[in-house]
């Protein structure tokens, strides 16, 4: 049966209600300890179990965050629990769609029917390129390849794009997902440059910079001229902040001027990040801790000297104070040469796919479906029948 958490209740209080005996309940919330703190599980959460009339638990399961596997544990006649982490059958379904924005790039995918996530995705890959905060005009058009995954029929979540395409002021901007080395795939333009850069220009969601980076402006609180050698970024309190880039965090303390800061020393080790005015850090970043780009490391605040909730972004170059705004950003590394045959042979496959999709709108449509515990690219790389599969099916 399932046990859904309530409002203010406990696992522990709901498996009570449901008949389980304390010590089972116990074991398994020791037994649970490596995949989940049953302990600050939230209303909503279900779990599958099986109780028998004297209180023992003899089975439970619960989902994993990805929804794509869960845990199961079955009691053993001895007592204690046989624990399986199994994988749903999953479909990996390869979509396309295309429109023109009218109001958002956000409402522009929902009105088509497309995940309104694949809008942050995006931001994610041509971010370096356009900035989605102030430079989507009216008019821009979009063509996007990406995953969707379904389980039993029914969306679960949306995947990776694999291709997309947006065209800015007359100015059109694509990105392709390959994996040119063993650790994850990146991004890169149609001739294999990356197109992501060592340093995140905005490393967050914002809503608008509230003040820029100048050798003298008029400080609020202090009541005098002085440098500022930030950018700010206004945002909720709460708003997850990111690392720019790899590297190592070397200082994440309180003082009574920046609050709450974390300062990172870039891989590269002429960039040092700074992140000002946090409410509070991510959970695990301290001095000597090392962080991938995109990570989170804290969430916006107004801790310190500060009129309102806001990050202050900071860049420091071989040991200088440089506007990030207006920083010419280090890029990652291309395609390897060794790689670049099978990396031409993805792009002209997505290329295809993205030129069929009409250069007005269309709404969100599956060009394949593969019943695969593997990513799309994977398929790609190990069956020749998956660009016949898409191309025939985008043909015109």
């Amino acid at each position: 049966d399932d046990l859904v958490i309530g409002r203010n209740q406990t696992f522990y209080e709901a498996m009570r209600q449901r008949g389980a005996s304390h010590g089972d309940i116990m074991a398994l919330v020791e037994a649970c300890r490596p995949y989940r703190n049953l302990r600050k599980v939230r209303r909503g959460h279900t779990f599958r179990v099986a109780i028998d009339d004297s209180g023992r638990v003899y089975r439970m399961r619960f989902d994993l965050e990805d929804e794509e596997s869960y845990i199961a544990f079955q009691r053993k006649p001895e007592g204690g629990y046989l624990i399986h982490e199994l994988t749903y059958p999953v479909e990996h379904r390869v979509c396309a769609v295309a429109g023109i924005v009218a109001d958002s790039v956000y409402e522009s995918l929902k009105g088509h029917g497309a995940p309104p996530a694949l809008a942050a995705k995006m931001n994610d890959i041509l971010g370096w390129e356009v900035d989605f905060r102030r430079d989507v005009r009216q008019g821009d058009s979009y063509r996007i390849i990406y995953e969707e995954i379904h389980r039993d029929g029914a969306f679960v979540r949306t995947g990776p794009i694999l291709a997309v395409e947006y065209t800015n002021r007359g100015e059109t901007h694509r990105g392709f997902r390959f994996a040119a080395d063993e650790e994850r795939p990146a991004y890169f333009d149609g001739a294999g440059r990356s197109l992501e850069k060592q340093l995140m220009r905005a490393p967050l969601e914002y809503s608008r910079i509230s003040d820029g980076f100048t050798q003298r402006r008029f400080h609020p609180v202090h009541k005098r001229y002085m440098p500022h050698y930030g950018v700010d970024y206004a945002a909720p309190v709460g708003t997850p902040v990111r690392a720019a880039g790899d590297g190592v965090v070397v200082e994440a303390r309180y003082n009574k001027n920046n609050g709450r800061y974390v300062k990172i020393q870039h891989s590269n080790q002429s960039y040092e990040t700074y992140y000002l005015h946090l409410s509070r850090y991510a959970k695990g970043v301290k001095k000597g801790v090392k962080v991938s780009q995109g990570q989170v490391i804290g969430y916006v605040g107004a801790s310190g000297v500060a009129t309102g909730p806001h990050l202050d972004y900071r860049v420091k170059k071989d040991g200088r104070w440089v506007n990030p705004r207006r920083l010419k950003l280090p890029a990652s590394a291309p395609v390897p040469a060794d790689r670049m045959a099978r990396f031409n042979d993805q792009v002209a496959l997505y290329s295809y796919c993205l030129g069929a999709q009409p250069s007005s709108c269309a709404p969100r449509e599956v060009i394949a479906t593969l019943p695969l515990q593997a990513p799309f690219e994977e398929a790609l790389a190990t069956s020749a029948a998956v660009p016949l599969m898409l191309s025939s099916r985008m043909a015109p």
